[in-house]
């Protein structure tokens, strides 16, 4: 009799456990900044994970410089405007590589949501090939490079075929993500340090496939197409207007041949990225005008291969800049972040 009762309270005990377990990780669900639809959806290690990585965004958001306090509070049904603004997704990772936080249109650029990547590591879902050059950025711990802007192409798996449709994570393939943005420090002059004193905060833009892109183009835009080792195999018509060439001067000619000198470095750059990685996009460079002088151009290169996977040439969309505007990926970003997170409550509030 005496062991029945003692196994009796024994599951009484564990019966109460459970019920209290669940009771907080209840609560604590509720506390999220999420839907109910999707809080419902999520099991006890996820309910962790993203509890974690909500209070790691609150000591993120300490981290961005002070601005002055806008006019209008924002709210949260602004943040599909912000996003738009950005071409692209936010994305918050630590120097671990955790992703800290991602806006919720990740979604539309590589098919995984938002809650299923924050808390997660960039390496599981990063390009084996592209882990060292994703270290060597988060490793850096001078302050003196707050400044200076990152620009790095990273291949992220990708659940979205070229038909628009969803395959599962274990059939993905990759995708080319250029970020773009700044590491964030904590004030050195700050007596309590928070337990993220480092972030990397930018911006994912995808570089559309020249198959996926609309016509007609813009009238400042114009194709190339080139061998391997970069020779013009066509050329547009709209290239008269801008650098005055007929499209038979340059085939056969390579694309080395028309840039600034000054610019050789970052187009040699860009380019071995294309070939090792498939895509890139070239910074702001200098292209040979016909009649003497420069345009500035700026190029988005596509890697195209046959139907066994080998590389036969390169698709390029140059856009020509008339006008130089600033463009500060990163500026927007933390824009984006604290407007954001304005209007949560709960986890953010301190």
């Amino acid at each position: 009799m005496n062991n029945e009762k003692r196994k009796e309270k024994s599951r009484d005990a564990a019966r109460c456990r459970r019920s209290r377990e669940t009771e907080i990780f209840t609560d604590l669900a509720s506390m999220l900044p999420l839907q109910k639809e999707q809080i419902t959806q999520l099991d006890k290690a996820s309910v962790m994970r993203l509890a974690i990585s909500y209070l790691r965004v609150r000591d993120m958001v300490n981290l961005v410089p002070h601005s002055e306090k806008p006019k209008r509070k924002p709210k949260v049904q602004d943040e599909p405007v912000f996003l738009k603004s950005l071409e692209g997704f936010l994305l918050v990772l630590s120097p671990e590589g955790d992703f800290i936080y991602l806006s919720e249109n990740v979604c539309d650029y590589v098919g995984i949501t938002q809650v299923d990547l924050m808390g997660q590591n960039i390496y599981e879902y990063s390009h084996p090939c592209d882990h060292g050059e994703i270290k060597e950025l988060l490793a850096n711990k001078s302050h003196q490079s707050s400044d200076v802007t990152k620009s790095l192409f990273i291949r992220l798996k990708c659940t979205l075929t070229n038909k628009g449709r969803s395959v599962n994570l274990k059939s993905a393939t990759y995708k080319v993500i250029h970020c773009t943005g700044h590491m964030v420090y904590c004030d050195e002059n700050v007596k309590e340090k928070p337990s993220l004193q480092q972030c990397f905060i930018a911006v994912g833009q995808p570089i559309p496939h020249p198959s996926n892109i609309e016509a007609p183009l813009g009238r400042n835009i114009f194709l190339s197409k080139h061998s391997l080792d970069m020779k013009f195999t066509y050329a547009d018509d709209i290239m008269k207007d801008f650098l005055g060439y007929n499209a038979d001067d340059l085939i056969g000619q390579s694309l080395y041949n028309y840039h600034h000198a000054m610019d050789s470095d970052s187009i040699c750059s860009a380019f071995k990225c294309l070939f090792s990685k498939g895509q890139c996009e070239t910074g702001r460079y200098r292209f040979l005008a016909k009649t003497g002088g420069y345009v500035w151009v700026l190029t988005q290169a596509t890697l195209i291969y046959d139907k066994v996977q080998k590389p036969l040439s390169v698709v390029c969309v140059n856009y020509v800049i008339r006008d130089i505007i600033i463009n500060c990926p990163y500026i927007r970003a933390v824009g984006v972040v604290v407007d954001i997170h304005l209007g949560f409550d709960g986890l953010f509030q301190s």
